[in-house]
């Protein structure tokens, strides 16, 4: 992809932020171009990450490692190009070192790139100017213009339509009605609220996708693990399957709901089903809230955790119901690696150890690999695996997972189903 092929990709998703969050489309382009390379940078490609954020403490989503300042940092991962471009202007709005951009003129691309890079958003001294050479040369203040005069799709005020999981779909804007993007989109108002699972008048959210064809009744992917605060309607949304399929997949009533941690299928149907409590959550709350029926859940969880001789990070985070990610964020650590004896935090503020042995010492050797992974035959990937990880875990080489998966390169995804023999 070239950059004026990447700018025709990806206009409409940086004046749609525009539009809702304030952060000029120029803006995200030339940052975009810059930091994945006009989408050719192996974190573009691999984690849909287009901006380089790294994970941070507030992060509780996928992840992928990649070297930069050091090696394995982990940053941020996502299902699809237009989470990369919503994340990063929430990555922009939500921290109070730029809250002094937004009250810029959004056409003054100058200012915002310099106040970019003064509040610390990059270390090259450089970086302001790169910008606006970059927004110069591909001539993107006009998309600046155009959110701003109301041209284009944005002239009548209407959610332009995107493509998100293979299906047509619109991402709400502020002050848009089920009822207007019905009819913007000459569709029937109660097949919307029909194909994306929702009851009939209720309240949809800026931001919200919205699907406007019937979602489908498997996934391309194999499983996703809960996450707090996520529904089961939360899951039919990401992955364009319909909740009533979903449901039945997981041998599910309309009145239960998954406890974090887990797995629920999404392309076949799962033998048991899963832990549940009592539902359904409000999805206008789903989002934001602790279900107390899930804290009485977890609230057993001890604070801490020793490491044990040839424990990892992912037997860890699936003992304890949470993710690696956690576990890196809680403890600070650098890499998502552990070692024999370190005391790990296990919720926020916890106090874990702070001494971390090298990488090497935490690896876990090929005579500890137990005979139940020596002879398993399929693995299901956890988020922030790695391939070299797995056949380490295996004792099996990446080529020779890579051969019986038929793959060409070395990106995998949660949930996705792996041969090991």
């Amino acid at each position: 992809m070239n950059t004026k092929e990447y700018v025709d990709s990806f206009k409409r998703y940086a004046m749609l932020e525009m539009s809702l969050n304030g952060v000029p489309a120029s803006i995200t382009l030339a940052q975009g171009i810059l930091e994945s390379a006009s989408g050719n940078s192996k974190l573009c490609l691999e984690c849909n990450n287009h901006f380089g954020i790294k994970c941070r403490k507030n992060w509780n989503g996928n992840f992928c490692l990649a070297d930069d300042d050091a090696k394995d940092e982990c940053f941020r991962g996502y299902e699809s190009p237009i989470e990369s471009y919503r994340d990063h202007s929430l990555f922009l709005k939500g921290s109070q070192r730029y809250a002094s951009l937004f009250e810029l003129d959004p056409t003054d691309y100058k200012s915002w790139s310099h106040g970019l890079r003064e509040a610390g958003y990059a270390t090259n001294p450089e970086y302001g100017n790169l910008l606006i050479r970059v927004i110069e040369r591909n001539r993107l203040g006009q998309y600046d213009s155009m959110v701003v005069l109301g041209q284009d799709f944005y002239k009548s005020g209407s959610s332009p339509v995107i493509e998100y999981n293979g299906l047509p779909a619109v991402a709400v804007r502020p002050g848009n009605t089920a009822s207007d993007i019905a009819k913007e989109n000459q569709l029937a108002e109660w097949k919307l609220y029909k194909y994306n699972d929702l009851e009939k008048n209720q309240m949809i959210n800026p931001g919200e996708i919205l699907y406007l064809k019937p979602k489908r009744s498997t996934a391309s992917e194999q499983i996703h693990i809960m996450k707090r605060g996520e529904t089961l309607h939360d899951v039919s949304q990401l992955y364009a399957i319909k909740l009533k399929s979903l449901r039945k997949m997981n041998q599910l009533s309309s009145n239960e709901e998954p406890v974090i941690g887990e797995e629920i299928y999404l392309s076949e149907k799962r033998e048991t089903k899963p832990k549940t409590v009592k539902g359904p959550v409000p999805m206008s709350t789903a989002s934001t809230i602790m279900r107390p029926a899930v804290q009485s859940v977890t609230k057993n969880i001890p604070n801490t955790h020793e490491v044990q001789a040839g424990e990892t990070i992912e037997q860890i985070a699936d003992k304890y119901k949470t993710s690696v990610l956690n576990i890196v964020r809680w403890n600070d650590l650098e890499f998502a690696e552990v070692s024999t004896g370190q005391i790990l935090a296990l919720a926020p503020g916890a106090k874990g150890g702070s001494n971390i042995q090298s990488v090497s010492d935490a690896k876990v050797s090929m005579s500890e690999v137990s005979s139940e992974l020596k002879n398993a035959s399929i693995h299901f990937v956890k988020p922030g695996e790695t391939l070299f990880r797995i056949s380490t875990q295996y004792g099996v080489s990446v080529d020779q997972i890579k051969k019986l998966n038929g793959m060409t390169t070395n990106a995998i995804r949660a949930g996705q189903k792996l041969k090991i023999r």
